[in-house]
């Protein structure tokens, strides 16, 4: 039987979910100790039937301490009276070959030496004798394997090896304790309730019991003894053996022997919850005196261990987890100022579940964002999924709406993101409304809307023109940043529409070489034309979008990325158009992005908003406010009201009355 209980580590998988979300967040890369603590429960009742040891569970009596820590040992104990509290630390190395190096004979002996010296240093300061709980600590070197969910560590808890040998002394009295404890024959010299009693209402893990006072006394009083046998040294011991102590004691014992060098032996009480015991440990007296200013030996490490928890672990959180790694790598790596909770906590409006619309919610989603919602009207046909990467062939064969599909794709990628659908026809100039579907109408301009008001950016990747009309009439009245997207053969273009009103932007520095957000154009600035039906009397091919394959997804993905790197400028709703590359941490946000597919080529010019937009003008905007979905109908019913509104028929009409004469050969040209 071992003379000392030693320890063994179990750490649950609440604990390792708290490293990893600790590791995704906090720590990163930093691999200096990380202060944990452990709670050591006092060994309950103990019982002897004739064949066996039981403990008061009725299982075989365990031949190791546990040192338990779970997902609440990152903060200290609450002071539980059934507890002992032991503090350490958990060194948690980046990669497994760290690890491995970190638990090489030589390394771990180096760490041992350092650990051992702490309490050395303890004990010959007598600083222990003011804070008892110095006395013991311990150490877990780890790998944690945040993608496979993976770990393995190793635990170390100092045990000093002086003086030398003591339990050899003892051991006849460990054989005298052990007999008189199995018979239940009364073994301590002390009332075992007045200690608990004690223990619990000051939590000391070591206190003495005076022997003439029959009172328990502070620790301290120990220096002013003299004779060892005037008193008990009582210790919280979380030892299971009936007969035996936990290494927490035997460094106690070293702290005795040093403090009182003439004495050869001392009395200690394993104070457990029931069924304490007096063990006295004697020794050579002055054995190890030459050796005192010498930092002992030590042991306590514990072999490898492994836990592979990938089964435990709720595959949904795990998904999560992995997925919040890959883009904490890129702030841990690459840009530790990365602020990616503006991502996380974005709420996305997508209008149009098509091409790009798919590829653009797949983007966002990879960049963190986890709430996304999208609006469109037409179903699943046989010729998308090919080309859409949310939907597939029985969503075409069963009809499916792609809003439905859409989110539904995305919560079997990703079961974590929120995703919602909306089957809503968007209203626009040139298709005519009977007035039987005006109540309809209205409750969709309502809705949509909504929509916008209550997200916080607006992809336009609707399938022509004129459905991105209302939608950036709302958007530039409610400040919401807005990006269209569209693409024709093997061209695309994106453009991020400005700010709010215009006349709430004329302050702003017109002379900057880069354009304020609030004054950049919208999709329709450069048009001098209200949008109209698109759609009407054109053949298949022109009702279709053509466009090269591998087209929408470039253009999805400039879109994603500029959405990215506006969100990173100090206040992204005042980022303005700019190709610097240090303008935000992830470089230029240019108004507009134009590519040319046949020549690889991209331009970016950057213009300002017209005065007389059709969609983000300030009369527009005020006739929207004031009429509401009855402005929407007139603008279905007669496209040219727009015009109207902003006046843009009288610049039209002025312009064509200009005759420009030219000097060669006095012809004229109607403008």
């Amino acid at each position: 039987m071992a003379t000392f209980v030693s320890f063994k580590t179990y750490l649950d998988t609440p604990f390792w979910r708290e490293v990893n979300k600790r590791k995704l967040h906090e720590w990163k890369l930093d691999e200096t100790p990380k202060p944990i603590f452990s709670q050591l429960s006092l060994c309950k009742s103990i019982s002897y039937d004739g064949k066996k040891i039981l403990t008061n569970s009725g299982e075989r009596n365990s031949d190791h301490c546990r040192l338990s820590l779970s997902h609440d040992s990152f903060k200290p104990s609450n002071g539980n009276p059934n507890e002992v509290s032991i503090s350490g630390n958990l060194i948690l190395y980046n990669t497994r070959e760290s690890f491995k190096a970190a638990a090489t004979t030589k390394s771990l002996e180096e760490l041992m030496k350092t650990e051992a010296t702490k309490i050395w240093d303890v004990i010959t300061t007598k600083t222990w004798l003011q804070t008892p709980h110095l006395l013991s600590s311990f150490t877990i070197i780890a790998f944690a394997d945040l993608k496979k969910f993976h770990y393995i560590y190793k635990t170390f808890i100092p045990s000093l090896k002086y003086p030398k040998n003591p339990e050899q002394e003892a051991w006849l009295r460990f054989l005298i304790v052990n007999v008189i404890f199995l018979f239940q024959i009364p073994s301590l010299s002390t009332d075992e309730s007045s200690l608990l009693t004690y223990y619990k209402r000051t939590l000391a893990p070591v206190f003495l019991f005076s022997k003439s006072s029959q009172e328990p006394l502070e620790i301290a009083h120990l220096e002013s003894q003299v004779n060892p046998d005037d008193v008990l040294i009582v210790v919280a011991d979380p030892s299971p053996n009936p007969s035996s102590a936990g290494r927490l004691v035997k460094n106690v014992v070293a702290a005795v022997a040093y403090l009182h060098s003439s004495w050869d032996h001392c009395n200690v009480i394993s104070l457990r919850s029931s069924g304490s015991i007096e063990i006295k440990y004697s020794w050579p007296a002055n054995a190890d005196a030459v050796a005192q200013n010498v930092v002992p030996q030590c042991s306590g490490w514990e072999q490898h261990y492994s836990a592979d928890l990938s089964k435990q672990f709720d595959p949904k959180i795990m998904m999560e987890e992995a997925v919040n790694l890959n883009l904490s790598l890129i702030k841990w790596r690459l840009n530790p100022d990365l602020k990616l909770e503006r991502y996380s906590t974005l709420k996305v409006l997508i209008l149009g579940a098509g091409t790009i619309g798919c590829n653009l919610a797949r983007g966002i989603m990879a960049w963190g964002v986890r709430h996304i919602s999208f609006v469109d009207n037409s179903f699943v046909s046989y010729s998308n999924p090919v080309r859409q990467s949310l939907s597939k062939f029985e969503d075409a064969r069963k009809r499916r709406g792609k809003a439905e599909t859409a989110v539904d794709a995305l919560k079997e990628i990703f079961p974590s993101v929120q995703a919602f659908g909306y089957q809503l026809t968007v209203p626009m100039p040139g298709h005519t409304i009977d007035e039987k579907d005006e109540e309809q109408l209205e409750k969709d301009v309502r809705q949509l809307e909504d929509l916008i008001k209550n997200h916080d950016v607006v992809f336009l990747a609707l399938d022509s023109r004129e459905a991105r009309w209302l939608p950036t009439v709302m958007a530039s009245i409610h400040r919401k940043i807005a990006i269209s997207v569209a693409i024709g053969f093997d061209t695309y273009v994106i453009i991020r529409h400005g700010i709010g009103l215009r006349k709430d932007s004329l302050s702003e520095d017109v002379n900057s070489e880069a354009v304020p957000y609030s004054q950049l154009s919208c999709y329709f600035c450069s048009d001098v034309t209200a949008p109209g039906n698109s759609t009407s009397d054109r053949t298949l091919d022109q009702q279709c979008t053509v466009s090269r394959s591998g087209l929408s997804m470039i253009a999805s993905g400039f879109a994603v990325e500029l959405l990215a790197s506006i969100l990173q400028h100090p206040d992204p709703l005042a980022a303005p158009a700019s190709l610097d590359d240090n303008i935000t941490l992830l470089g230029a946000v240019p108004h507009q992005i134009r590519g040319f597919l046949h020549r690889f080529q991209q331009i970016h010019p950057s213009v300002k908003r017209f005065e007389k937009c059709v969609a983000c003008g300030d009369l527009i905007a005020d006739r929207f406010q004031k009429n509401g979905w009855k402005f929407v109908r007139d603008v279905m019913n007669s496209p040219k009201h727009l015009e109207e509104v902003t006046g843009l028929d009288e610049l039209q009409e002025s312009v064509e009355a200009i005759d420009i004469d030219f000097d060669d050969d006095e012809s004229v040209v109607s403008v």
